[in-house]
């Protein structure tokens, strides 16, 4: 069996994070959100505000499954903005990955979105956010993610010699989980 080696601390998140980020906006249906996971062969799809192209929410495998097929609702009724999570974790890319895990455990999510810190210079000067740094949407970061790469991390750097060992924390809490589901 191999256990990986355990992410060294200081790995920032913008190294492990998933880029591919799917969105869709609060209206579309539960049904299409699927196709779109399919389509796009990944577990979750962050929820945008409609309105203000702003992230609301996450759909993820999980909440398709036990917030429409167990209640046997038509997905085709169902908006996104019912069947997302909410409120949405997120974690700043230039964070550790030891954050991350933190986060993760102590909100009970497996999904975290990934924004940075990005200064809009066209911004209309009348908007209330003048002069303040906009959350921007890069990436997210999955438990699956911290596998993933400490699995494929093949210089010593990237491994921690001082065995923090949040990522097993993080699998074992998934492990139970899914016992318990």
């Amino acid at each position: 069996m191999y256990i990986p080696m355990p992410i060294q601390e200081s790995t920032k998140i913008s190294k492990i994070m998933t880029k591919k980020l799917e969105t869709v906006g609060s209206s579309s249906s539960a049904q299409e959100v699927a196709i779109r996971m399919r389509d796009k062969q990944v577990s979750s799809i962050v929820v945008m505000d409609d309105r203000y192209g702003i992230p609301l929410g996450i759909v993820t495998e999980r909440d398709l499954a036990r917030k429409v097929c167990v209640t046997d609702k038509n997905s085709t009724q169902l908006l996104a903005s019912q069947v997302m999570s909410f409120p949405l974790i997120t974690v700043n890319a230039d964070s550790s990955s030891s954050d991350a895990a933190d986060l993760m455990l102590k909100n009970k999510v497996r999904h975290l979105l990934v924004v940075s810190k990005d200064s809009d210079q066209n911004m209309d000067k009348n908007e209330a956010l003048e002069d303040k740094d906009l959350i921007k949407p890069v990436g997210i970061i999955t438990a699956t993610d911290f596998i993933k790469f400490s699995v494929t991390a093949d210089t010593d750097s990237d491994k921690d010699v001082n065995e923090d060992n949040k990522t097993e924390k993080i699998l074992e809490y998934y492990r139970n989980d899914s016992n318990h589901s």
